[in-house]
């Protein structure tokens, strides 16, 4: 098993977008590590909040292509994802509420390990029934 950093799967999201000499050698490094690798790709939790926080800030997507993107990534067929069904909870809520990706992230970990609540000072994350403002 591979493990991958966020920056080699984003320019594998982008990489009939890559310009220039080193694009151009990147997206031939690429190729032949998904198209040739007989093992598997090993994504961590991390990995998924990075490329939500990137498509969203620096792409300008909207949420609901992210949550494609992710979605696509949680699906794809030589992909080891750690807590799949964490991160697909997670995914639901982000696509259901207001909130960031690592919001809802953060919330399903925290639920799964027996917390009644997340507080939060963050208003659109406390939409999900998974947390609860604070308030003075």
């Amino acid at each position: 098993m591979i493990g991958i950093d966020t920056n080699v799967l984003l320019r594998w999201l982008v990489r009939d977008q890559l310009i220039g000499e080193p694009a151009l050698a990147q997206s031939e490094a690429l190729s032949a590590l998904f198209d040739k690798s007989e093992e598997a790709f090993f994504i961590n939790e991390i990995v998924f909040v990075e490329i939500a926080w990137v498509l969203k800030q620096r792409a300008r997507l909207p949420k609901t292509r992210i949550a494609e993107i992710i979605w696509g990534l949680l699906n794809l067929e030589n992909a080891v994802v750690k807590d799949r069904d964490i991160l697909s909870a997670a995914l639901q809520a982000y696509s259901e509420f207001p909130g960031d990706f690592s919001d809802h992230l953060i919330g399903e970990i925290n639920s799964r390990n027996g917390c009644r609540t997340t507080m939060t000072f963050d208003k659109a994350a406390s939409k999900s029934s998974h947390f609860t403002e604070l308030t003075r």
